[in-house]
């Protein structure tokens, strides 16, 4: 049996402005948001999807903001490890196989 599906997650990475809401009609903080997507074979999982955003702190209402703008001001990803890289973990894995096999054979 195979174990295999979807998910997703998301991150405060902070504010970054303050500036009128044309929601709440009041100046507010206004954070970046990421909002990821990934796919995963048990437990070894990999990003398929992400969306920045900076909302108002308050009712969330804000406009996505392109990867390229983003990551230059980044100073680590905010998505965990194991689901950034777990698929190299599978690839690893399924190498190691293939290595003990020839040196057996």
């Amino acid at each position: 049996m195979i174990v295999w599906g979807s998910g997703g997650g998301s991150g405060d990475l902070g504010q970054v402005e303050e500036r009128q809401c044309l929601t709440c009609e009041k100046v507010r903080p206004y954070k970046l948001l990421l909002q990821y997507r990934y796919a995963h074979v048990y437990w070894l999982r990999w990003v398929t999807s992400r969306k920045y955003f900076v909302a108002c702190d308050v009712c969330l209402r804000g406009n996505e903001v392109e990867e390229s703008v983003v990551k230059p001001h980044l100073t680590t990803d905010p998505i965990p490890f194991m689901t950034r890289f777990g698929w190299a973990f599978l690839v690893g894995g399924i190498a190691l196989i293939f290595l003990l096999a020839s040196l057996g054979a």
